[in-house]
C-alpha cells in the first residue's frame, strides 16, 4: 500500500501526459500530486516523511522551471538530481556519524519486527552502503541517458516502467542478500505466538 502512495504522484503525471501529451499540463499535475501526498501523509501520520518532503521541493524548482520556461529539460533533470543527492548522502554516511546510513536506515525499519536482528559484520556494512551509492549514481545517469536519446515519450515510460522495474531488482538483491544475516528472536516470536492465541481463544 505504501509503495502505490509513493508512486501516486509519478502516476498521475504519466497518466496525463499520455492522455494529453502535454509536459508543462503533467508537470503541474505532478506538483499537486506531490503537494496532496504530503497533505495525506499529514493527515494520517501527523508528519510528513523526509523524503517526500526533499522531493517536493525538488520537484517545485524544476517543475516551476519547466512551467515557467516552458522548457521539460528542467523536470527530466529531477529524478537524476533527487538520485545523485541520495548517493552523496550515503557516501558521506561513510564518514559522518558511527554508522552508514543504509544500516541506520535498515535498523530503524527492524524496530517494526522486534522478533527479528541482523548481524551484518562490521566490515560489509561500508560495502552494502556503497552498492546503494552507486545503485543511486546508475540510477540518475539512466534517467539523463534516456532523456537526451529518445523521444520525450519513451522518457515518460521509462520513468514509470523502467525506473520502476530497476529499484525492484535492487532492492529484490538488497533482500535476499541481506536475508541470510536476518536471525529470529525465538523468545520474542514464542511471546507473540502466546499473545496471538490470547486474543483468539474464546472467551469465558
Amino acid at each position: 500500500m505504501k509503495q502505490l502512495f509513493d508512486f501516486f504522484p509519478v502516476a498521475a503525471f504519466v497518466a496525463v501526459y499520455f492522455f494529453t501529451k502535454d509536459m508543462i499540463l503533467s508537470t503541474i499535475v505532478l506538483i499537486g500530486a506531490s503537494g496532496v501526498q504530503l497533505l495525506i501523509g499529514w493527515l494520517i501520520k501527523r508528519k510528513v516523511e523526509k523524503v517526500h518532503l526533499y522531493t517536493f521541493f525538488v520537484l517545485l524548482v524544476m517543475g516551476g522551471l519547466t512551467i515557467a520556461l516552458r522548457n521539460p529539460v528542467f523536470i527530466m533533470w529531477k529524478s537524476t538530481i533527487i538520485n545523485w543527492t541520495f548517493a552523496i548522502t550515503f557516501l558521506g554516511s561513510q564518514f559522518i556519524g558511527s554508522k552508514p546510513l543504509v544500516r541506520r536506515l535498515l535498523e530503524g525499519l527492524l524496530k517494526q519486527a522486534p522478533h527479528l536482528s541482523i548481524d551484518v559484520p562490521e566490515d560489509k556494512w561500508k560495502y552494502i552502503n556503497l552498492y546503494w551509492v552507486l545503485f543511486f549514481i546508475f540510477a540518475g545517469t539512466a534517467n539523463l541517458y534516456v532523456a537526451f536519446n529518445f523521444e520525450e515519450s519513451v522518457w515518460v515510460s521509462f520513468k514509470f516502467i523502467g525506473m520502476t522495474l530497476i529499484h525492484l531488482v535492487f532492492f529484490a538483491g538488497q533482500f535476499f542478500y541481506l536475508a541470510r544475516f536476518m536471525v529470529e528472536d525465538e523468545i520474542q516470536t514464542e511471546n507473540k505466538i502466546q499473545e496471538e492465541e490470547k486474543t483468539n481463544s474464546p472467551q469465558g
